[in-house]
């Protein structure tokens, strides 16, 4: 049902096989209105959106039995794949719809849907501790009856995941549905976080989750639809993710673009290549009367996200998610505070980032010493042995591996009267200490690094490694070049360290 293809960081490119074809993912999931949609599903389907959601309880309210004999497909007009949301969204609208979990499992099923949700009960940010546990245990107990009532006609049923801000909640919920045996599941609520510039919880609860969920089943996330999140999402390992972002910015004459959104009487031209901007420009579009300009602003506004999602998936398949979801994150202070979800949780992301790459790392900042590439190198050293005595190490130079530098073979020169005794070694404040014998294994010798002043102080995993490098081998002589930021993470230390000078 779910196919892996490539990995980074936790994001996957992988295929989702439904009753309607095949879906890539990463894969935006445009919300359709069963009623009154104005952008054509056929539009989408030519645009290159193989799924789509639209709403069951809605549906069932306005077609009732002739959605039963026509099919959602036929309803909507659209021959790709269809998510059904059961209502739960007009739940936490409205606080409850008057139909039962049980009509709207047997209507999804009867209306044909590839991809069906069961009716939960969302729990919405700022819900108290008591009633976010009635919602979560509710949800449960409904979502396990509806996969147990169904027979097997290849429908994907999706786990609702619920528990909001309350880590445990999310924890417990993740783990009853995959064990309940939920094929996908789903994140809510996340749209209010992201009305709340409540970025760094959203990411903190997408991890909660997923580190509770098998590499075999994706994980979809409810209301995620502008390019500033679609990168953070990713990175964390939302696989499948819908919004009507685009039509209701659009009803609002906002306009998408690669890292915000911007009001289309303050703009004075379009960077945009798609078929709307191209033929119009902001002053001309002002001019249409509303319902034409909102269609053609939701129309930009898809291709802008599916841009995006390209983006994402192209930085995915180069091995540069990391950088692509640092820079977008930098759009925005309350997105930024976001990534320390990624510099706290380097092992969980070192399992899923592949060991070795065809492109270099680029090293710009601070955060970047946090990279799963770097911490699986740091990891090696950290583990580092040798009974050599001696301790040759200089700050690394711009030929690599190390043992292939004029660096290297002024330092032997320099040392010759006792080569076997010294432990050769480079170091830079992101990958710590690099021996002339790991200076070729990935990433020591595929990184490309900022000439920057560095503040000693901001470089935690460097003192670590070079403390436990000092630790595990007992060097009784340390030379090196004068370095004030070796300087600065040698005090300290018993053994005093000599300096020298190198010729390039």
């Amino acid at each position: 049902m779910f196919e892996i293809k490539k990995s980074d960081l936790a994001a996957r490119i992988g295929t989702l096989y439904t009753n309607h074809g095949k879906i890539e993912t990463p894969a935006f999931v445009p919300v359709i209105h069963p009623v009154k949609q104005k952008i054509p599903a056929k539009k989408l389907r030519e645009m290159g959106f193989d799924l789509v959601i639209t709403n069951a309880y809605i549906t069932l309210k306005r077609y009732g039995d002739e959605a039963l004999k026509q099919g959602i497909h036929k309803i909507i007009d659209y021959d790709g794949a269809i998510m059904t949301d059961s209502g739960g969204y007009q739940v936490l609208e409205y606080g409850d719809i008057d139909v039962d979990y049980r009509k709207i499992a047997d209507f999804e099923k009867g209306i044909k849907t590839d991809i069906a949700i069961p009716l939960d009960r969302p729990t919405g940010l700022g819900l108290s501790k008591k009633k976010a546990i009635e919602y979560v245990q509710h949800t449960l107990r409904v979502s396990k009856e509806t996969l147990d009532s169904r027979d097997d006609n290849s429908q994907i049923w999706v786990g609702p995941i619920q528990g909001s801000e309350h880590s445990d909640l999310v924890t417990k919920s993740t783990k009853a549905l995959v064990d309940s045996g939920f094929q996908m599941l789903a994140l809510g609520s996340p749209v209010e976080f992201m009305e709340s510039y409540e970025y760094n919880l959203l990411a903190k609860m997408i991890m909660t989750a997923k580190k509770n969920i098998p590499d075999s089943i994706p994980l979809h996330l409810f209301g995620a639809g502008h390019p500033l999140t679609i990168p953070l999402a990713v990175s964390l390992g939302c696989d499948t993710f819908d919004s009507a972002s685009y039509m209701l910015y659009a009803k609002h004459d906002r306009y998408i673009m690669e890292d915000g959104t911007a009001h289309l009487s303050e703009m004075a031209y379009f960077s945009c290549n798609c078929e709307v901007c191209t033929k119009l420009k902001p002053k001309e579009m002002m001019t249409l009367d509303k319902e034409d300009r909102t269609n053609k602003i939701a129309l930009h506004n898809l291709y802008a996200i599916k841009a995006e999602v390209d983006r994402v998936k192209e930085a995915i398949h180069e091995g540069r998610l990391w950088e692509y979801t640092i820079k977008k994150a930098r759009a925005h202070p309350k997105l930024f505070e976001s990534i320390s979800i990624f510099t706290k949780n380097t092992t969980f992301f070192t399992e899923t980032t592949p060991r070795y790459k065809e492109n270099a790392v680029f090293l710009f900042s601070k955060e970047d010493q946090f990279r799963p590439e770097l911490g699986r190198f740091h990891s090696m050293v950290r583990k580092f042995r040798t009974k050599k005595k001696t301790l040759v190490i200089i700050p690394d130079g711009s030929i690599r591996p190390f043992y292939t530098s004029s660096e290297y073979n002024n330092l032997k020169k320099k040392f010759s009267s006792n080569l076997d005794d010294i432990q050769f070694c480079q170091y830079n404040p992101y990958l710590g200490i690099i021996p002339l014998e790991l200076s070729d294994i990935y990433p020591a010798a595929h990184y490309v690094i900022s000439d920057t002043e560095y503040n000693q102080d901001e470089f935690p995993e460097f003192a670590k490694t070079w403390s436990m490098f000092l630790k595990n081998n007992k060097f009784k002589n340390i030379y090196t070049t004068k370095n004030e930021f070796l300087k600065y993470h040698s005090k300290g230390l018993k053994i005093k360290i000599k300096f020298f000078n190198i010729k390039k």
